[in-house]
């Protein structure tokens, strides 16, 4: 891994945000990535948590779109490939400090998906 990428904690976390923002988008799945104790199981177990979110992005992006967020969601969406880990798939679990990367992952995801989507995002994004 190069020194100027992110770790894959870091990089869970911020997966984390944009698929926790895509469910609000498409207010789908009780936007339950947005519940503080899936966070921290998350932030624990990426794989067990993310895999189904992940796999279902594109059910977010079109709900998104049929509430007339598309361009926010879109925006979004277009992060994902670059947010995943180096690893062939999400870590089956993170250690304590990996735990606290994966929650400060969470938090620059936010900040970068703020930028991006400006106002039209600025009311999902917690």
């Amino acid at each position: 891994m190069s020194d100027d990428r992110p770790t894959d904690a870091h990089l869970c976390g911020q997966l984390y945000a944009a698929l926790e923002v895509l469910q609000r988008l498409g207010d789908i799945d009780f936007r339950a990535l947005g519940r503080e104790n899936t966070r921290l199981r998350a932030s624990k177990r990426p794989r067990t948590e993310m895999t189904t979110p992940l796999h279902t992005v594109g059910k977010s992006l079109h709900w998104a779109r049929m509430r007339g967020k598309g361009a926010a969601a879109g925006a979004v969406f277009r992060t994902v490939p670059d947010l995943m880990p180096s690893t062939k798939d999400l870590p089956g679990a993170l250690n304590p400090d990996q735990q606290q990367e994966f929650l400060r992952g969470r938090e620059a995801g936010l900040e970068a998906i703020r930028k991006i989507t400006g106002a039209a995002g600025a009311a999902v994004v917690p």
